[in-house]
């Protein structure tokens, strides 16, 4: 079996390793740095980061100049987040129309969800979507998780699979290999403890979970990885 790299397929951090494949989030509106072979991007306008109308179409506007770039390849990370003070109904204007953009241009959606499921699969019903949805960091448990799966969504798992009594730990038990991706997010991760300890509960060697989301990232249309041992 050949070795393949990691895949940190959402950070907040620049990373320049020779064995990971990078998708660093950005804001609307940053610089994009030029594509060096492994460091990809995602750009979206955060339910955390939502304003007045206007500053956000604003905002939705700089994403599209941003998505014209083979190497930024997610949509977000964008989503719904009934913790935050920002303006719900806004949040759903905005997260709609960032789902739609994803269509446009065909790129995955990632997605922050905070006590938002049912609206999620809503709209997911409601746009139907052709490119994948990625829930980010997921920490929900195995009945939502089986909703998901019937929509055809993946997940990506970070820190919280350090954590023994998390439900996001049953739920990433009895998902297939198939849906799974691995994430640093904010934090100071190594992803290849993560990728480790994915490994561990799923009793199976590293490699094969290397193999199997380095499949699953792929299947990602304009994705060209310059990666060689």
């Amino acid at each position: 079996m050949n070795t393949v790299p990691f895949i940190d397929i959402h950070t907040h951090l620049s990373r320049q390793e020779w064995d990971i494949v990078t998708v660093r989030n950005i804001y609307p509106g940053e610089a994009i740095p030029a594509f060096t072979g492994k460091d990809f991007f995602s750009v979206g306008l955060h339910p955390w980061k939502i304003n007045f109308r206007d500053e956000n179409n604003d905002s939705l506007v700089m994403m599209e100049d941003a998505l014209e770039f083979d190497h930024v390849i997610f949509v977000g990370e964008c989503g719904l987040d009934k913790r935050t003070e920002t303006d719900f109904d806004e949040q759903m204007r905005v997260f709609e129309a960032q789902a739609i953009m994803a269509e446009e241009y065909k790129k995955p959606l990632i997605i922050h969800c905070v006590k938002a499921y049912n609206e999620i699969i809503e709209m997911h019903k409601k746009v139907h979507p052709s490119v994948p949805w990625i829930f980010h960091a997921y920490t929900g448990n195995p009945e939502i998780s089986k909703q998901l799966v019937k929509r055809n969504i993946f997940f990506s798992f970070g820190k919280i699979l350090f954590k023994d009594n998390a439900k996001a730990i049953d739920s990433f038990l009895n998902l297939p290999l198939s849906k799974i991706y691995f994430e640093t997010d904010e934090g100071e991760w190594d992803i290849r403890k993560i990728y480790k300890r994915g490994a561990e509960l799923k009793e199976l060697p590293i490699e094969e979970l290397k193999q199997s989301v380095w499949k699953n990232f792929n299947l990602i249309e304009n994705v060209s990885v310059n990666f060689s041992i």
